[in-house]
């Protein structure tokens, strides 16, 4: 890298491919629980991950917003911020234990 040249953060930009975006699948279709925090869930590939977790799968989402994924079942809505949200989800998780 040469002196003075802007660093790349380690980020996807809108309109790039998402690297990976084909074990991230595989691994949401293995999991157990699947957790979504602080996105609007409009952005593809990575929103459509959730399709690919197994209906029966527990899945959460964290966000103020409430996201357009009433076709997912077993969805648990956290209506807070990722900071709050994610205190709520650790109780939630700890509970059903």
């Amino acid at each position: 890298m040469r002196a003075g040249a802007q660093l790349r953060p380690n980020i996807v930009w809108f309109g790039e491919a998402v690297p990976l975006i084909e074990v991230a699948a595989r691994i949401a279709a293995a999991s157990d629980i699947f957790l979504v925090v602080g996105t609007s869930m409009v952005v593809y590939p990575a929103a459509g991950l959730i399709d690919f977790v197994p209906l029966n799968t527990r899945k959460y989402v964290v966000d103020p917003n409430k996201p357009d994924v009433l076709h997912v079942p077993n969805l648990e809505f956290i209506a807070e911020k990722a900071s709050t949200g994610m205190v709520k989800m650790k109780r939630l998780l700890l509970e059903q234990a």
